[in-house]
C-alpha cells in the first residue's frame, strides 16, 4: 500500500512539475497587450472622478469623445508593444500625432498616463499629486475626453496602463459629443473583443494564479512524499562497524 502511495506520490510531482516548466514559457512568451477586460467601466469612472473635480473647481464637465478614447487606446498600445512610457515614443512622436492620426482637429490637446495602478482613485489621486497632471484636470479649455485603460506586460511584468487624453475642437456638422466611452467605429482594435470561456480562463492573470497554485501543490506533495519515506533494508547488507568492534576485542584479547 506505501509503495502504491509513493508511486502515486511521483507521479504527480512530476506532471505537476511538467505543468510548471509549460505555464513558465507560456507566461514568459504571452503578448504584451493581453485583454481589456473592465475597461469601459474602469474609463467611465475615471471621467467620472475627473468631472467631480472640475465641477467641485467651478469648471464645465468634459464630454467624452470617440476619436479621443480611439487616440487613447492606440497610444496605449504603442506603449506597450514598443516598451516605453512617456509622452513621446522612442521614435519621436509626439502624443499629439495619435490624436492626428483619428482625425480630431484640435485647438488645445493635453494627455495624462499613468501604470502600475490597480485602484482609479489612487489613478486620480496621482495625477492630483502632479502638478503638470492636474494642471491638465483643471484646464478650462478642455471640452472632451478619451480614456484608455489596457491591460499588458511592461517589462515582464503584468501591468495596467492607461491613457487620458484632452482636447478641445470647433464641433463639425456631422459629429457632435455624445456619451459614450467606446472608440470610433471602424477604429476598434479589438478594444473591446470578444473574449471566449477559454480565452478568459486563459488569460496572463489567470495563468499566473494557475502557476501559484500549482506551486503549492507541489510542495504539499513533495512533502507527502517525504513523510512517507522510509529508508529499505535490504538483505545481508553488511555492518561496517561490526568488524571495528571485533578487531578490536581480538586485540584485547590477544594481549
Amino acid at each position: 500500500m506505501l509503495k502504491t502511495i509513493k508511486k502515486v506520490l511521483i507521479t504527480l510531482s512530476l506532471t505537476s512539475i511538467a505543468i510548471k516548466l509549460t505555464l513558465v514559457i507560456v507566461i514568459f512568451l504571452y503578448p504584451n497587450i493581453i485583454s481589456a477586460n473592465n475597461i469601459e467601466a474602469n474609463a467611465k469612472e475615471i471621467v467620472d472622478l475627473t468631472n467631480k473635480y472640475r465641477v467641485e473647481q467651478g469648471l464645465e464637465e468634459l464630454k467624452p469623445n470617440a476619436r479621443l478614447t480611439q487616440a487613447a487606446v492606440n497610444k496605449a498600445h504603442d506603449l506597450l508593444i514598443n516598451q516605453y512610457f512617456s509622452h513621446t515614443s522612442p521614435d519621436g512622436r509626439k502624443f499629439s500625432q495619435w490624436i492626428r492620426d483619428v482625425e480630431y482637429k484640435y485647438f488645445y490637446v493635453g494627455e495624462n498616463l499613468a501604470i502600475d495602478f490597480d485602484d482609479n482613485e489612487k489613478i486620480f489621486d496621482a495625477w492630483l499629486d502632479s502638478p503638470s497632471h492636474k494642471e491638465n484636470i483643471i484646464k478650462p479649455q478642455y471640452q472632451e475626453i478619451g480614456i484608455a485603460v489596457v491591460e499588458g506586460k511592461y517589462k515582464n511584468r503584468q501591468t495596467v496602463v492607461v491613457v487620458q487624453l484632452f482636447g478641445s475642437r470647433v464641433l463639425g456638422s456631422n459629429e457632435t459629443t455624445t456619451d459614450t466611452y467606446n472608440p470610433i467605429s471602424g477604429f476598434t482594435n479589438n478594444y473591446f473583443p470578444d473574449e471566449s470561456l477559454w480565452k478568459k480562463i486563459t488569460s496572463l492573470r489567470n495563468l499566473e494564479k494557475l502557476n501559484e497554485w500549482n506551486n503549492y501543490f507541489l510542495i504539499i506533495i513533495v512533502g507527502l512524499y517525504l513523510a512517507s519515506y522510509t529508508p529499505v533494508k535490504r538483505k545481508n547488507q553488511i555492518n561496517i562497524k561490526q568488524p571495528i568492534i571485533n578487531r578490536y576485542h581480538a586485540k584485547i584479547f590477544k594481549e
